[in-house]
């Protein structure tokens, strides 16, 4: 009886989540890079929005209506892609509430993002790789922050972590820092980057990335 609660509380947890997709999007994610983080140069950039949310996104002076538009379609694109993706890591880590604590994380990232190599069961592989995996959870269950209350990821914080590979630097034309922009894509060059900082102890640039999708996820339309 207790089991049947809690695969029902998975799929009210994820409820809207396809497996498929999540399925198709996580060995997209993993075959963006090699072992040791660089861009797998077969690998090819994961389109979250349409061309037509492009385009709007593209156009200057928007309106105040436009903006909102893009930032609802955004958001719940992300939410969708979100849920899906946890569904996925949810059922090949035998989770059944929808909320992946750190040893269901280590187990997914050993399998899919360290897996396909033979040196994966040396201890110094392990001794190397396992605090980065680490420094990701806790990344991740945090917002960014450096103190988590919750040592779970759920469907909002994996919202987060999608949202915040989606955000590049914005450039002037004498390429100097303007801020942020966000894409309708995730870009396997920006991931490379991304997860540098992810794997890396203590506040960093995706450190503000995961505030960033944080507070615009949060924030009232």
């Amino acid at each position: 009886m207790d089991n049947i609660g809690k695969r029902t509380s998975l799929l009210t947890e994820l409820s809207g989540g396809n497996l498929e997709f999540g399925k198709a999007f996580a060995l997209t994610l993993n075959d963006m890079l090699t072992q040791s983080g660089l861009r797998n140069p077969k690998s090819e950039i994961f389109e979250i929005m349409p061309p037509s949310w492009k385009k709007l996104s593209d156009k200057k002076n928007k309106t105040s209506e436009e903006n909102a538009k893009l930032a609802y379609e955004f958001n719940n694109a992300i939410r969708d892609l979100a849920k899906s993706y946890l569904f996925f890591i949810a059922r090949e880590t035998g989770n059944l509430t929808g909320k992946i604590d750190y040893a269901q994380y280590e187990t997914y990232m050993m399998k899919y993002r360290f897996g396909h190599y033979s040196s994966m069961n040396k201890p110094e592989y392990l001794a190397e790789i396992k605090p980065k995996i680490r420094n990701a959870f806790d990344k991740i269950c945090s917002h960014g922050e450096e103190k988590s209350s919750e040592k779970l990821i759920d469907k909002e914080k994996m919202a987060e972590f999608l949202y915040a590979l989606t955000i590049v630097s914005n450039r002037t034309e004498e390429n100097e820092f303007n801020g942020f922009k966000i894409l309708g894509t995730i870009d396997p060059r920006e991931f490379a980057v991304n997860e540098h900082f992810l794997f890396e102890k203590g506040d960093n640039m995706f450190s503000l990335k995961l505030k960033i999708a944080h507070n615009m996820l949060n924030k009232k339309q």
